[in-house]
């Protein structure tokens, strides 16, 4: 059978907004989108969750998940009708260092949307019943991240990446120690205090002009001034963290380190040389733990951005009696004894460039994506050139690249599963595994 050649798609370009700067300090990024019937709209406030005050850990979601319960205008829940009525739907996230809320409705409704949207964000009531169910939401959503190995796991990660100390190290949505004393009183002041337009990005993309876009955020006024960045965790010590699941019939694991983040020149390399390396289903770390020695379903990782720093990371689920086995395998593949190939880093470039165009398809798409670069400082043509960055990358600079990026005697461990049967596999590849409480 003769295979079909398979070659790129035309040339494609990520969009570029109209950027306006408004008097209040919001900046608007309009992608105009003929065609796209869906518009979707994002803020990305600068709010990060070090601001939280250590008692109250979590206020920062109670009031992003809290605001479109009722507004002052439209309280106990009428303001949700109107925007249902509209089509349309809000979502966001408080993230470590910013917040994204925004939404979708259709092009031709976005102006009695964004009227709705602008009333949600100046004016939420915050009502004190309101308050009370998220918090007790969030407390469940505790429970049930840890009753979750890849839940457990994750927070697991984190905690040994920046330690329990600093912000960054503990859950985005607060633990139930930190969410109880939580009342209406501190939301309304985290919201004042954050859901201002200064240093605030608006995105939109749609079949929708920038002029009756602009017009709805013109009259939002200043508010407080922007607290100050967050700091950044000190550097530490490569850790080995368990997190006992009794009984647990599978071991779920993960294994990275602190990197740099896309305005590093290395970027384009580090993000082929991690597809190539965990990323891809016919990843060297796949290949190995997955098809030669069938430890697992998947193995999957690579390099991820973040607004000051990112991270590399692989991991997966394994079967129990060969955990310790697999870390070590791992560990033994991040070294890259053996340079990527040319064949690796092609088909790792290639669908890095290939899949653009489809993971850029909808005005969701775009946001999200410009989401990220408005987040971390970074103007739209920061698309442009990373794709023109990732069609130079060949084997040799992949190579070089990781290499000097990632060294796995400083990777930290988290494994999440049946302490009894994983410490002693972990001890017995050279590891000094420490179990942790999440809860603590």
């Amino acid at each position: 059978m003769t295979r079909p050649d398979v070659t790129l798609a035309t040339p494609w370009h990520f969009p570029t907004p109209t950027i306006t700067r408004l008097p209040n300090g919001l900046t608007v990024w309009h992608f105009h989108l003929p065609g796209q019937h869906i518009a979707t709209f994002e803020a990305v406030f600068p709010a990060a969750l070090s601001s939280e005050p250590r008692d109250v850990e979590g206020v920062a979601t109670v009031a992003l998940h809290a605001i479109d319960e009722g507004t002052l205008t439209h309280p106990d829940g009428r303001i949700g009708e109107l925007l249902e009525g509209n089509g349309a739907t809000l979502h966001g996230i408080a993230r470590y260092r910013h917040t994204t809320f925004g939404g979708q409705a259709p092009s031709r409704r976005l102006g009695a949307v964004l009227d709705l949207f602008t009333e949600v964000l100046t004016e939420p009531a915050y009502a004190e019943r309101d308050i009370v169910h998220h918090i007790e939401a969030q407390i469940a959503g505790f429970d049930s991240t840890l009753a979750s190995p890849g839940g457990s796991n994750g927070l697991a990660f984190r905690r040994a990446l920046f330690g329990e100390q600093h912000r960054d190290g503990r859950p985005a949505a607060g633990t139930p120690a930190t969410l109880s004393p939580i009342d209406a009183d501190r939301v309304r002041a985290w919201h004042a205090a954050h859901f201002v337009p200064d240093h605030t990005t608006l995105l939109i993309a749609g079949a929708v002009d920038a002029d009756d876009v602009i017009a709805h955020f013109a009259d939002w006024r200043p508010g407080a001034p922007t607290p100050a960045p967050a700091s950044s965790a000190p550097a530490l010590p490569p850790r080995v963290v368990v997190v006992d699941q009794p009984g647990a019939v599978q071991a779920t694991l993960t294994i990275g380190s602190r990197t740099v983040t896309r305005d590093d020149p290395r970027w384009a390399a580090l993000r082929i040389a991690g597809h190539a390396l965990a990323g891809a289903f016919a990843s060297r770390l796949n290949l190995e733990l997955r098809e030669r020695l069938g430890y697992t379903y998947g193995i999957n990782g690579g390099f991820s951005p973040g607004v000051t720093e990112g991270q590399f990371a692989v991991g997966g689920s394994v079967r129990n009696e060969v955990a310790g086995d697999a870390v070590a395998r791992l560990i033994e593949g991040l070294a890259l004894a053996e340079p990527l190939t040319d064949a690796e880093v092609d088909d790792a470039r290639r669908y890095l460039i290939g899949v653009a165009p489809l993971a850029n398809e909808t005005s969701a798409d775009i946001v999200a994506q410009s989401s990220s670069l408005a987040a971390a400082g970074l103007d739209p043509g920061d698309m442009g050139r990373h794709f023109e960055a990732l069609a130079t990358v060949g084997a040799d600079a992949a190579t070089t690249a990781y290499r000097s990026a990632i060294s796995p005697e400083l990777c930290s461990v988290s494994v999440t599963g049946d302490a009894e049967v994983l410490v002693p596999q972990l001890e017995a590849i050279g590891l000094a595994p420490e179990r942790i409480d999440l809860r603590a």
